[in-house]
């Protein structure tokens, strides 16, 4: 007899939390989000651009993240260093992140000085294509080679996440290649290239201000519109189309690095963030491998003893996503042994499903992440902005966690059966010394 749970803590979290927020457009197409907070004693400012790695083309890849150093080079009224130098002398915490669908920058810091970071941020948005030069594109381009070599080459297991991408996704899907790009597209890149992909991404109507803490009700609108409302409107750039899942053989990648123990990688191929399948792989690798209470570390690391750490998550984007099991090997104990302990466990899992306890443990975590990560200023401003550039609406963050309580265990297992049922991909990185 299947057993039906009825979760009602998420719904009644939702009820009783609020994040108070109005959104606007100005005529140039820039969304404005306002959450005020009279009580905070800083204000946070994000700028979130909808333009990640997977607005990119192959050959012409690390584009996005590249920008998002160039971004703090200097603008038409801001000379190289000023920006991060008129900020840090007031205190305020300021920096950027790339990642496969947006780009953000942010700032958080004292109210009184809220004015002066709209105008850094305005002039860039709409005065950064001046200012651009060789010189800088040669440095920066050193710095994200750099940046490159020390998170990948030279990184212990460092080349699994680029590798995995490219067998996951198909060739030429927008998820295939690295963040970062690779050595040869940034050698290549040229001044005309980054102005062209400022052109078609960095414009108002592919942005979102969002504003959170205390500020000036009465002036904020003004202070605004004088800052980004002389922005010329560009339409924004067409989201690159997704090839649809299709059955793959199995693949299976042995790398050999300059690491200690043998590490394994499962991965599937899974569906985007914020759909309902998304949702319930979340709460599947919560139970199969989050913390020292889940299946896998308790089958793998306390009675098999055959894994010093493993984890599982998954990795929902903007238009695709993957399932991820990784598994680091005691010493003594080959990839092989980790790969079938691992598929034992998911065999388990999709044989027996999931006990009402693990899923009230899941939705338990859930509710506990809508608590603390929206403490601060900050946190309020990045999730505010990212519903509101990857959904449409900012009012999403409400629905999407109220969602967790409409799910079933059930309904789980058939999700993570429908994605799990496929071949993944087996990645084993293992000593270099046993090449």
């Amino acid at each position: 007899m299947a057993i039906r749970v009825r979760i009602f803590h998420i719904n009644q979290m939702i009820e009783s939390f609020s994040i108070p927020f109005e959104t606007y457009t100005l005529p140039n197409g820039l969304t404005v989000l306002l959450h005020p907070s009279a009580d905070s004693p800083v204000v946070a400012l994000e700028v979130m651009y909808h333009v990640g790695s997977k607005n990119e083309h192959p050959g012409r890849t690390g584009l996005a993240h590249l920008f998002e150093h160039m971004m703090f080079k200097g603008s038409a009224h801001v000379e190289d260093g000023e920006h991060f130098r008129r900020l840090q002398e007031i205190g305020a915490e300021v920096n950027g992140s790339t990642n496969e669908d947006r780009t953000n920058y942010y700032e958080v810091l004292p109210p009184e000085h809220l004015e002066m970071a709209l105008f850094l941020e305005a002039d860039r948005m709409g005065g950064l294509v001046p200012a651009l030069t060789q010189s800088k594109l040669d440095n920066q381009r050193d710095v994200v080679k750099n940046e490159r070599r020390q998170s990948y080459e030279n990184q212990p297991y460092g080349m699994a996440q680029e590798t995995l991408n490219a067998a996951v996704f198909p060739p030429g899907h927008p998820y295939s290649w690295p963040v970062i790009g690779s050595m040869q597209d940034l050698d290549d890149a040229t001044l005309d290239d980054l102005r062209e992909f400022f052109t078609a991404a960095y414009s108002p109507a592919n942005a979102v201000v969002t504003i959170a803490g205390k500020y000036p009700p009465e002036s904020i609108r003004e202070w605004i519109e004088a800052r980004f409302g002389g922005i010329p409107h560009h339409a924004p750039p067409e989201q690159p189309l997704i090839p649809p899942a299709i059955s793959r053989p199995a693949q299976h990648i042995t790398l050999h690095d300059n690491v200690t123990l043998p590490r394994v990688y499962l991965v599937w191929r899974s569906v985007p963030w914020c759909t309902d399948d998304d949702l319930s792989l979340d709460v599947a690798t919560d139970i199969l491998g989050a913390g020292k209470n889940s299946r896998l570390h308790r089958s793998m690391v306390i009675d098999e003893q055959v894994a010093q750490s493993v984890t599982a998550y998954q990795h929902g984007l903007e238009s695709d996503g993957k399932l991820v099991i990784v598994a680091t090997a005691r010493k003594g104990v080959r990839a092989a042994q980790l790969v079938d302990s691992i598929r034992r466990q998911v065999d388990i899992f999709l044989e027996r499903g999931l006990a009402p306890r693990e899923f009230q443990k899941s939705l338990n975590i859930k509710e506990a992440g809508l608590i603390f990560g929206f403490d601060g200023m900050r946190d309020r401003a990045h999730a505010l902005a990212l519903f509101q550039t990857l959904t449409g609406s900012a009012g999403n963050i409400f629905t999407h966690h109220a969602r967790y309580g409409t799910l079933t265990p059930e309904g789980v297992l058939a999700s993570t059966a429908a994605c799990l049922g496929g071949n993944p991909v087996i990645l084993e990185i293992l000593p270099a010394e046993s090449a």
